[in-house]
């Protein structure tokens, strides 16, 4: 398969994202594990503190790398600040991931209130193929 891309916020459906990834991977594949910080693009939520900072971002893809590891697979882990759904896309388009793993639902307040979910947005626009994990 490659490089996997998993779309990580620590929520109960990334974690499942997260399980899915370590089981379909191979002995070779890499399992990209991208936490994005979100800007907060619309003016109703300019003076909305962030929900993550970058520590604790940090903190939730290292716990994933370690699970990774622990089931003897690679991992890399990898923050991101912007747009969520477009660094996705930007992020596996990068790297030619053969797939996108993403949950259905994630935590991130603004994402919720924004045009769309991530996980549809991913889905519509990705050049790679996407697996949405409920």
């Amino acid at each position: 398969m490659g490089m996997i891309l998993l779309a990580y916020d620590g929520s109960e459906h990334s974690r499942k994202a997260l399980d899915k990834a370590i089981s379909m991977s191979g002995e070779e594949d890499k399992i990209i594990v991208l936490y994005v910080i979100p800007d907060a693009i619309l003016d109703e939520f300019k003076d909305v503190e962030p929900e993550i900072n970058k520590a604790k971002a940090w903190n939730l893809v290292n716990k994933a790398i370690e699970i990774i590891i622990a089931r003897e697979k690679q991992g890399i882990a990898v923050i991101r600040e912007g747009d969520i759904a477009d660094e996705i896309i930007h992020y596996a388009r990068e790297l030619e991931c053969s797939l996108i793993l993403i949950g259905s639902k994630g935590i991130s307040k603004i994402g919720r209130f924004s045009l769309g979910s991530v996980a549809e947005k991913v889905a519509k626009n990705a050049e790679t193929a996407v697996l949405i994990i409920k």
